[in-house]
């Protein structure tokens, strides 16, 4: 060992050295470190089951989520549909109405056209009895007692109300 100019005491010393600073750097040094590296990957392992726990929470809730806007868009289309359908029963009641309250209009309307026609009838009838009295009692020159004039009038008034209706159904077939 003279070649190399090595001394073995010096060798031994730093070979002591060398293992006297490897068993402090064991017991302070590579345990805590190994420590401190040992926690981190185990809060990174609980990091990365809390993120993976918060994402199936969020994908339930996403889900619960979308079934609830499933749910609340069925029953708006439900509304919508009932409210068409109300909207058409009032729209049908509301022309029931109109109709119901035109026919009442128009059968008041014919009633009192259907009067008027009496009246008018009644008051011609006055008329033509009291011209047929008149004219027979000129055309006769004679006075008649007044059940004759009755009789007369009254088979006057029989026979233009029957010629009367009978023009009548002619025009009313011709319409």
């Amino acid at each position: 060992m003279d070649i190399l100019n090595i001394d073995p005491r010096v060798l031994a010393v730093q070979i002591g050295g060398f293992l006297l600073l490897l068993l402090v750097f064991k017991l302070f040094l590579f345990k805590p470190v190994l420590g401190i590296l040992e926690t981190r990957q185990q809060e990174i392992e609980n990091r990365y089951r809390d993120a993976e726990e918060k994402q199936r929470t969020a994908d339930q809730l996403r889900a619960e989520y979308e079934r609830h806007l499933a749910a609340i868009e069925e029953q708006m289309h439900i509304r919508i549909a009932e409210a068409v359908k109300e909207g058409q029963a009032m729209r049908d009641e509301i022309i029931a109405l109109a109709r119901s309250k035109a026919e009442d209009i128009l059968a008041r309307a014919q009633e009192q056209i259907q009067r008027e026609k009496e009246k008018a009838v009644s008051e011609l009838r006055g008329l033509v009895a009291d011209l047929a009295i008149a004219a027979t009692g000129k055309l006769l020159e004679q006075t008649l007692d007044d059940s004759k004039h009755r009789q007369l009038v009254d088979r006057f008034i029989d026979e233009l109300g029957a010629q009367t209706i009978s023009g009548r159904r002619r025009s009313e077939g011709e319409v």
